[in-house]
């Protein structure tokens, strides 16, 4: 048994409305991602995060992998670990024009 809390049918669609169906990070639309995105803890279960709705958004596979247990990153810009972007708290077109979640790969 993994302790990992269940999220309810209901609970997961009011996280999934909430989130416009789309990914939190990368705001890819479920519909054509041709699966059911998971339900990410913003706060990972790691780290104390409850499985409550505040603490849930949307993610597809990639983004939720990515993103796995970590709440900073390296910023390449400044060279500075900051926090992910939280799609409950900020607004991905005021949170940084262009920016993504993902390190910027070298070639």
């Amino acid at each position: 048994m993994t302790g990992k809390a269940r999220i309810s049918r209901h609970l997961r669609e009011r996280v999934a409305q909430a989130a416009g169906y789309c990914c939190g990070y990368c705001r890819t639309p479920e519909r054509i991602t041709g699966y059911r995105m998971t339900v990410d803890h913003l706060v990972p279960e790691a780290r104390a995060g409850k499985t409550i709705e505040d603490n849930l958004w949307l993610a597809c596979v990639a983004c939720n992998e990515f993103k796995g247990v970590r709440m900073q990153a390296l910023d390449h810009a400044t060279g500075r670990r900051v926090r992910l972007f939280n799609p409950r708290k900020q607004r991905w077109n005021v949170h940084s024009a262009g920016a993504r979640m993902a390190p910027r790969s070298s070639g």
